[in-house]
């Protein structure tokens, strides 16, 4: 019964295959050091947010749909439509012969 079900569609992982630790860990550093020697002399520094520690909040803080809430049934919507097709026929023409 493949028809009726829908798959989700698998998560992007961005890992970089290609990176060096030690290479990252040393760029921050010389730009904190930078940061630091602009400070000292009276600069102010470029302001750059660090991107790491904002990673994965938006999504924890989102909220997921509650299962426990109850779906309107398709036969009530269907009622629900036919009612006001009525109800507008009605203020159209002004009587309820069709």
């Amino acid at each position: 019964m493949a028809l009726f079900t829908s798959r989700d569609p698998r998560r992007f992982r961005g890992v970089h295959i290609y990176t060096s630790e030690r290479k990252d860990k040393l760029d921050k550093l010389v730009e904190e050091a930078k940061r630091e020697e602009q400070i000292k002399r009276g600069e102010t520094p470029e302001y750059r947010p660090d991107i790491e520690s904002y990673r994965g909040k938006f999504a924890k803080n989102l909220k997921k749909a509650d299962p426990d809430r109850r779906r309107l049934h398709p036969g009530i919507a269907i009622a629900i439509i036919v009612v006001l097709l009525i109800l507008w026929h009605y203020l159209m023409t002004g009587s309820f012969s069709f």
